[in-house]
């Protein structure tokens, strides 16, 4: 797996340890965390190598022994930051799920199970949005992962690997940090329980789709299970939440009294977002179970734990 070591992939490398796979991640640890791991890091059924998609050598790929299937969580994930860099983004997103796909090959893996994004769909034009839907990617994050998803389907006819794309929405719950560049609750939650006020782009009218991690982790070990009839698939609660919505719930379950700030809309910044979730419930029996206001519930706990037992 690469990028085990970081939000979603370490929620899904404790999920595969705790049913009894063996479990190989690969992280250069930019941003993934050793402490996501903690739960499983000493499990005889995990080894942790530290190494760059970037550039995967040879040598590298004969180290490893029997990988039945590669999930590749592996990229960089800041809209923001890949427009202000986006070759950096193509070589990490792009060139590095290449280099996946030919590790993948050489180790004759079954199946390479991709973590897409709803950003390659731009700004759709019908709701709720379909996999089928026009995919028109309006920034390098979203471009590098259309890409990506085209890289899969030429090695699926030219070499037989089984290639499964999905594409999650607005992933949110604990591990997510809290930084500029992640998703709008978790930088809510930190700033409501530092007493600080939520900052909104825009009027807040803009919607998204949230899913909470534990949802993802089931959606992505049915595609590691099951072989369905499509390749690409919409992961999302199909829900759809304002982003006033959002804060205004945060600021309930924290108890926040500080307000909230409306600041003036970020370049590419989508009006609407929620997902058309049929496929997925049809062909891999996946529907999210957790409300938003559990899933919130939960991540400001976690938040909550982390203030407390952060060395002063």
């Amino acid at each position: 797996m690469t990028g085990g070591a970081g939000f979603i992939g370490s929620h899904l490398v404790d999920r595969l340890v705790d049913i009894g796979h063996d479990v190989i991640v690969l992280d250069n640890f930019s941003t993934g965390r050793t402490k996501n791991l903690s739960r499983s890091l000493h499990h005889q059924n995990l080894k942790v190598m530290t190494g760059d998609i970037r550039k995967i050598s040879r040598s590298f790929v004969k180290r490893l022994r029997g990988v039945d299937i590669v999930c590749h969580l592996a990229a960089v994930t800041s809209v923001q930051q890949s427009v202000r860099d986006p070759v950096f983004t193509t070589e990490a997103n792009l060139v590095g799920t290449l280099n996946v796909l030919q590790a993948a090959k050489a180790l004759k893996a079954e199946r390479v199970v991709f973590a897409s994004s709803a950003a390659v769909y731009g700004r759709p034009r019908t709701f709720p949005i379909a996999e089928d839907a026009i995919v028109s990617p309006i920034s390098p994050y979203g471009a590098s992962k259309a890409a990506s998803e085209l890289y899969l389907r030429s090695f699926v006819e030219n070499h037989g690997i089984e290639a499964v794309s999905l594409r999650y929405f607005n992933v949110y719950g604990p591990r997510q940090t809290a930084s500029q560049y992640s998703g709008a609750i978790s930088i809510f939650a930190k700033r409501a329980l530092n007493q600080q006020p939520l900052q909104i782009f825009g009027d807040g009218s803009q919607t998204r789709d949230f899913i909470f991690v534990s949802d993802v982790v089931d959606a992505t070990m049915a595609s590691l299970e099951m072989t369905p009839e499509n390749r690409t698939f919409n992961i999302a609660s199909g829900n759809e939440t304002t982003v006033l919505e959002l804060a205004r719930a945060i600021q309930r379950i924290t108890g926040s009294t500080t307000g909230l700030e409306f600041l003036p809309l970020r370049t590419g910044d989508i009006p609407r977002s929620v997902a058309d979730t049929a496929r997925a419930k049809k062909e891999l029996g996946f529907e999210a179970r957790t409300s938003l206001e559990d899933g919130l519930s939960a991540t400001i706990g976690w938040f909550m734990h982390q203030k407390r037992t952060r060395p002063a």
